[in-house]
């Protein structure tokens, strides 16, 4: 296939200010040509100053090493999975890819995205899954991952290097249920995220087991997990759960921390949700998520965007914790699904996740 000639700035992306994708590269693999030529057609005019197109895998992975001239580097690369033949050809190229280029991300294009196409990808740490009819939708996604990659907080970097994020809850699977979609995106676009369970869940089940579930959660999610052992069903707001938050602040240093509501049935859910107002009251934001238990007091007013593989990704990790899946309602795959359907309408995305932010005291974005 040949180059798709340089095209100029047009960035018709429909929102104030220049678009993500100004004065980018892009390289594409699409082994069809007037597919390819729509592509790079439409992020030309979302601002991307270069598409480069190629045919076959050998030939993606050598642009990829020694970009053409005058490009010197590649914003985002987008694969189409007909380049490869299979879910095990997308594995095995998302592994080299980022083997050979950690910090450049992928956006893979499918005719039929499904679940075990997404897991796929979701495993490879692709950027997103788009459907190959909406170039549209893809110029959307390498936007969306061209802006995460220099500057996930949507803002000047905060001098710090890697932020960080802490996600609190009482008990194991509660922060996948409440935000799993946020943490697997936020870590997979740099962000160093700690998940921060206070109790074995003992109520629920054998605590040994529950504590495993919980570690592979967190690796499902690309979060490290720390583990606290409050009684179950009888957490308190008190010094004992103040401390255990803090040290993990202090372990942790997050810029941005997210718990439970304070609109929520749940006694342990309230208790760990106050005792976190007063560990984290020096922290920069910190902002609600919402549990199968909240209340219609819960309010919010930030919504994350998700994409196909980040839902993939939540879901699988629920899927970790064997123990609760046959036996908890609301850990059923189409509410979950459909709940994050729902809080999408109100980000204009297909999937979003709720927050309720309670205190910043800087401009960072979540």
């Amino acid at each position: 296939m040949s180059e798709i000639p340089d095209g100029v700035d047009a960035a018709p992306h429909g929102g104030a200010g220049p678009s993500p994708l100004a004065g980018t590269h892009i390289l594409l693999g699409e082994r069809d040509a007037e597919t390819a030529a729509r592509f790079a057609r439409t992020l030309r005019e979302h601002g991307a100053s270069s598409v480069h197109a190629v045919d076959s895998p050998e030939a993606f992975l050598r642009a990829g090493a020694a970009p053409p001239a005058p490009v010197r580097f590649w914003d985002a690369a987008v694969w189409h999975t007909g380049l490869g033949g299979d879910d095990g050809s997308l594995g095995r190229f998302l592994e080299e890819w980022r083997a050979q280029h950690p910090g450049i991300p992928v956006v893979v294009t499918d005719d039929a995205p499904s679940a075990r196409l997404a897991v796929t990808a979701l495993r490879g740490r692709a950027a997103d899954l788009v459907e190959r009819s909406d170039p549209e939708g893809l110029a959307v996604a390498v936007a969306r991952a061209v802006a995460e990659r220099a500057d996930p907080l949507g803002v000047e970097g905060s001098g710090q290097g890697s932020l960080r994020m802490l996600v609190v809850g009482a008990h194991p699977d509660d922060v996948e249920i409440g935000l799993g979609g946020t943490i697997h995106r936020r870590a997979h676009s740099g962000w160093d995220v700690t998940v921060l369970t206070m109790s074995g869940g003992g109520n629920g089940g054998d605590p040994a087991l529950r504590r495993k579930e919980a570690h592979r959660a967190a690796e499902v999610l690309g979060a490290r997990l720390l583990m606290e052992d409050l009684p179950d069903g009888s957490m308190a707001d008190d010094r004992t759960t103040v401390e255990a938050v803090e040290r993990a602040v202090a372990e942790t240093a997050p810029d941005v921390v997210v718990v439970h509501s304070e609109s929520d049935t749940h006694q342990d859910h309230r208790a760990v949700h106050r005792a976190t107002l007063v560990a984290c009251r020096k922290v920069a934001r910190l902002a609600c998520y919402q549990s199968p238990s909240a209340t219609v007091s819960y309010r919010p007013n930030r919504f994350i965007e998700l994409s196909e593989v980040d839902v993939e990704a939540k879901l699988a990790a629920i899927a970790a914790h064997h123990s609760q899946a046959a036996s908890r309602w609301y850990l059923d795959e189409d509410l979950l699904r459909s709940t994050a359907r729902y809080w999408g309408r109100f980000s204009q995305t297909r999937y979003a996740e709720p927050l309720e932010l309670v205190h910043e005291r800087n401009p960072l974005l979540l």
